[in-house]
């Protein structure tokens, strides 16, 4: 690697990875991470114990090694889903590029920088996924020195291309938002307009791959490698490599994997060089109107309002209009129902036959309703905390929280407002994915209007724990916007809750048996409970523990 490359990565890892100086915030800082770690054990256990089965169950026919090939895939697919998000924020959304740009360095080890800073978070994501595929395989196939050998470089390896894919998809795009008068409401859209050209990428790509294997039937010798590698073409060279981890030909697959992402890496610093900095240069200028209003009109928009309406309506309005703010906490609440819908695209005979037709089935039989009422209330817990608005509200004040001591505004009204602007979208979220669940699994819309009511409860519970763990932890030294939100390990663990309430509640349900109304009396009074002691708790020191935060 170049010396001025790795020199301007470690520079700005340390930049992006800041970790406090003082002796009891690193304390709490490692203690977060304890906290999260031990959240995620669980979910951990699960997975393996999935994965084992599902391993012995492919040996029986001798296909085991899809599971490497699906692992790898999949693990692509949600790389280049998510990476999107990441590529906007880092290349176009991070303020330090204007900092970088008068430096005596090549455009290609600015490009190169933040596209390794990129790759490194989307280890995390390789880490839920494909490392748990890796293990349980090279345990259960007995897998020798080489295959881990093989595996590590496939796992280092592995995010290149989708990264590259969404790379140039973003770039293309953003190339055009000097073109345009508001940069900032030009780059939202952009960026939505980015999201959806990706995921109708893949959508169609899936489609096209199930398509081919429809009366694939002949079973044996991992036959059904290829198929499964067509969701992400490199991921066949990959598996192939891992397969034959003990012969000659897993050493060629596993070097042409890797040369194939190292030709991707090459071709992205090839087009960032002539699409990147043209897109970029201005990045922080915004224009103005400069429009004059007549008197009616300024009377017309300073109609006087409640402190609390008006400190929400801030909320809400700073959020849709700081680009990295809306991506990353308005835009999320749209993804799930998305998510949702791609099966209906890539399968859309799956309607009446198999898969969701199934599904569809299995929801209408008698004494299912608790459990699924369980799992929707679940569900929302997770999305509405996916969000990060509540768990962020706090950090995202960064260098200007000192304000927020000084305005005419008590600390109760400032923390009540923050957590209703997180509670606004995360509604939104439930009736959209609702409206999903409504079309696509024909749930009666009595049960579907009774469990959004109940909902409720869910979204209030993951907003009051987001803000409360900001409140006590928040970060508040960020330089640009996406730090605040995609470095945030408050937001991890505000999640991580979440997750394993809503799984302790559904294993509950399911563990007694529970009819549809002892499920809706059950979290009532559950959840009721909960909100209105977390409520209490705000209201009495949430205030107190607002007045010690310090920049």
């Amino acid at each position: 690697m170049n010396k001025k490359l790795l020199i301007l990565t470690i520079a700005l890892m340390k930049n992006g990875f800041s970790f406090p100086k003082e002796k009891s915030k690193k304390i709490k800082q490692i203690l977060l991470f304890v906290v999260l770690a031990l959240s995620l054990l669980p979910m951990a256990y699960g997975i393996i114990a999935f994965l084992r089965i599902t391993y012995d169950g492919l040996a029986t026919v001798g296909e085991e090694g899809v599971l490497l090939s699906l692992g790898i895939a999949v693990s692509a697919f949600v790389i280049f889903f998510f990476g999107l998000f990441y590529t906007m924020n880092i290349f176009y959304f991070s303020d330090d590029i204007e900092n970088l740009l008068p430096l005596p360095i090549k455009s290609s080890h600015i490009l190169g920088a933040k596209f390794i800073i990129v790759t490194i978070f989307e280890y995390l994501t390789e880490c839920l996924i494909f490392l748990p595929i890796l293990i349980v395989y090279g345990v259960k196939s007995g897998g020798g020195i080489l295959y881990y050998v093989y595996a590590l470089l496939i796992f280092l390896t592995l995010p290149v291309i989708p990264i590259v894919l969404d790379s140039v998809i973003v770039m293309i795009i953003m190339r055009f938002t000097n073109l345009a008068k508001n940069k900032d409401a030009f780059r939202m859209i952009s960026s939505v307009i980015a999201i959806i050209f990706g995921v109708s990428v893949s959508t169609m790509s899936q489609r096209f791959v199930l398509n081919q294997g429809a009366g694939h039937t002949q079973l044996g010798n991992n036959s059904l490698v290829a198929i499964t590698s067509n969701i992400f073409p490199a991921s066949k060279l990959g598996a192939l490599g891992l397969i034959n981890h003990g012969s000659f030909s897993g050493l060629v697959y596993t070097g042409l994997f890797i040369l194939l992402s190292l030709l991707g890496f090459y071709l992205f610093l090839l087009l960032g060089n002539k699409l990147y900095f043209k897109g970029v240069t201005g990045v922080s200028v915004s224009s103005s109107s400069k429009k004059q209003i007549s008197s009616a009109e300024l009377s017309r928009k300073s109609i006087r309002s409640t402190v609390f309406k008006s400190y929400v309506l801030k909320e809400l309005r700073i959020l849709f209009r700081t680009p990295a703010f809306f991506i990353n906490c308005i835009l999320m609440n749209f993804i799930w129902p998305i998510m949702l819908l791609i099966p209906i695209v890539t399968q859309p005979k799956s309607m009446n036959g198999n898969g969701i037709g199934a599904m569809v089935g299995l929801l209408q039989k008698e004494g299912i309703t608790g459990i699924v009422f369980a799992a929707f209330f679940g569900a929302m817990l997770f999305v509405s905390s996916s969000n990060g608005i509540a768990a962020t509200s706090i950090s995202r004040e960064g260098e200007n929280v000192f304000f927020n001591k000084y305005i005419p505004v008590s600390y109760k009204t400032q923390i009540m407002a923050k957590v209703i602007a997180g509670v606004i979208m995360g509604i939104v979220g439930m009736l959209s994915i609702s409206l999903v669940a409504v079309i696509v699994l024909k749930l009666p819309l009595s049960l579907m209007a009774l469990i959004c009511v109940t909902s409720f409860l869910a979204i209030l519970f993951s907003n009051f724990v987001g803000i409360i763990i900001d409140l006590f932890n928040p970060k508040l030294h960020w330089d640009n916007e996406q730090k605040a939100i995609k470095q945030n390990l408050n937001l991890l663990l505000s999640m991580a809750i979440c997750v394993a309430f809503g799984g302790l509640t559904i294993f509950a349900v399911i563990k007694l048996n529970l009819n549809l109304i002892q499920v809706v009396v059950s979290l009532v009074a559950v959840y009721g409970l909960l909100d209105s002691l977390l409520y209490l708790f705000l209201k009495k020191m949430g205030g107190k523990i607002f007045n010690k935060i310090e920049f």
